[in-house]
């Protein structure tokens, strides 16, 4: 008798475990974490004008390129929905601070890009491959907020640019279930050819600007 209850606790601790890692049913999560990104920032500025304030014309362009990692912190709020055979759909808003920053360098014209912030919405499509663990690919749309300086190697700054610029992302992710309503997950993001064009500058030239974004978030989402 003693063997059957052991054996009989046995088994409903390890339903209880088994219950307690597995994700949940449809409904509202909140997600936070860190927010690892990389802007890669490359400017074209074409050299050669008919005089000087009427802008570029035919002439050699000179391009060149700088790169920045930062870490920030992230929040987001979102809806999952469990489908059948085991694949799940999700939508989320989210706003991340931002602190990358660039310092390009074009013959005597220096362009500064610094990220302040990114906020968006991301849709995002999985298999749950077991109980406790599910990958999804995620497509989206996220608004970059920057402060654009715009320099010369000889004077002081001479326009200040603030952006808002929209960009495609896409990327993948892998999330684990911790407990019926916490998981842990990471995920791959990319926006490219963001571009915007500086203020022309003093010899009458546009300077173009191109923005590449690649960014890796891990966090913790909690399910209500």
């Amino acid at each position: 008798m003693k063997n059957q209850i052991s054996t009989a606790l046995l088994i409903a601790i390890g339903t209880l475990g088994v219950s307690s890692t597995s994700f949940a049913q449809d409904g509202f999560y909140v997600s936070g974490g860190l927010n690892n990104t990389t802007i890669e920032q490359g400017l074209t500025r074409n050299t050669g004008s008919n005089g000087p304030t009427t802008g570029p014309a035919d002439g050699p362009s000179l391009s060149s390129s700088d790169r920045d990692t930062s870490a920030s912190v992230f929040l987001g709020l979102g809806y999952r929905w469990e489908l059948e055979n085991d694949y799940f759909t999700a939508i989320e808003v989210f706003y991340a601070d931002e602190t990358a920053e660039t310092t390009n360098i074009n013959n005597v014209l220096i362009s500064n890009v610094e990220l302040d912030s990114s906020y968006g919405i991301d849709f995002r499509a999985g298999l749950d491959v077991t109980d406790r663990f599910g990958v999804y690919g995620l497509i989206g749309a996220t608004n970059y907020r920057f402060d654009s300086n715009l320099a010369y190697t000889f004077a002081p700054p001479t326009d200040l640019v603030e952006q808002d610029e929209w960009a495609l992302v896409y990327g993948a992710g892998a999330e684990i279930a911790l407990t019926n309503r916490i998981s842990g997950f990471g995920e791959y993001r990319i926006s490219t050819d963001v571009d915007f064009d500086t203020p022309r500058d003093k010899g009458g030239i546009v300077s173009e600007n191109e923005l590449d974004f690649a960014g890796l978030r891990t966090g913790i989402r909690y399910r209500f």
